[in-house]
């Protein structure tokens, strides 16, 4: 495991932001991870006019590799693939070449209850999604590949362009079922635990993801092992807290914006960061509220000395 934890972003993918990927880039940030959920389906005004074009995964991928050349880019639990696999696999391949070897997919099984998504059929999709990871591991690291599951078949695919990253794109399973974590153990790369909950909800997910991997002769130290949190920086606190809580409660049911969020002065923000690095989190993937690069500059220059 590094000694220092990587400091990531949660980008929105509703607008596109070439000077705030610059920026993070140059401040020494870790990966930007683009959303598909939060901010591209509220209203809330998260750092300016609300465009009206509402980019998919792969274009703004392109944008931001297109403005970088070091920093690592990542879907922030995309909800499974919903093109043809072999599709999705050429265009994952096709954005790592043009990224020279940058992309992570972070991936979960989805998706919210407003998405029309019924309770009885969830048990399923967790089914799919550990046949499409297979699939997608397989199609990027193989001349021809054949196989048979529950939801997929293929019968001696391919795929004519291959990842830059040897072996392919790391892939990070986001969720807290067993099946999201088993996943994440035995033949995925990493694992998220999703936004909300303290360090105490998230350190069983770490020793369990661990101790699988270790179980099957995996090196548990390989794993990526994230957390994704809101964050806003301001010494006055209760300022902090109101441009946090609108968009979360906007979007989720019962959010406690108290206890799971990260706002305040630098220091109170640092302590809440650090709990999650003391149970084994090694990855925190930050959402700033709002996400602009003042604000980027003081996490870099305000918290992030205090987590070193």
């Amino acid at each position: 495991m590094a000694d220092e934890p990587k400091m990531d972003l949660i980008v929105p993918r509703s607008k596109e932001r070439p000077d705030f990927y610059q920026a993070a880039e140059q401040m020494g940030f870790h990966s930007l991870w683009f959303t598909e959920a939060l901010f591209s389906r509220t209203g809330f005004d998260w750092s300016g006019p609300k465009e009206k074009t509402d980019p998919d995964h792969f274009s703004v991928l392109a944008t931001a590799a297109a403005a970088t050349s070091r920093i690592r880019l990542g879907t922030a639990e995309l909800s499974g693939p919903t093109p043809p696999i072999w599709s999705f696999a050429t265009m994952m391949a096709n954005i790592d070449r043009l990224s020279k070897g940058r992309i992570s997919l972070g991936i979960s099984r989805g998706a919210w209850p407003d998405e029309g998504v019924r309770e009885d059929r969830r048990p399923r999709q967790g089914v799919r999604l550990g046949e499409n990871i297979t699939a997608l591991k397989s199609l990027w690291s193989e001349a021809a590949v054949s196989f048979k599951g529950s939801h997929l078949i293929l019968d001696n695919a391919s795929i004519d362009v291959k990842p830059m990253q040897a072996g392919g794109i790391p892939i990070l399973v986001g969720g807290v079922t067993s099946a999201s974590m088993n996943m994440a153990a035995t033949f995925a790369d990493g694992w998220v635990h999703p936004s909300g909950g303290i360090p105490d909800d998230a350190a069983p997910g770490c020793d369990f993801v661990r101790e699988l991997a270790s179980s099957t002769g995996r090196d548990s130290d390989s794993l990526e092992l994230g957390k994704i949190t809101y964050l806003s920086i301001d010494n006055d606190r209760g300022r902090a807290r109101n441009r946090i809580a609108p968009l979360l409660q906007s979007f989720y049911s019962g959010y406690d914006v108290d206890s799971w969020c990260a706002f305040g002065p630098p220091a109170e923000c640092a302590a809440f960061i650090r709990g999650f690095l003391d149970v084994g989190i090694t990855t925190v993937m930050l959402c700033l509220v709002p996400t602009d690069v003042e604000h980027l500059e003081r996490l870099h220059l305000a918290v992030q000395p205090l987590l070193k």
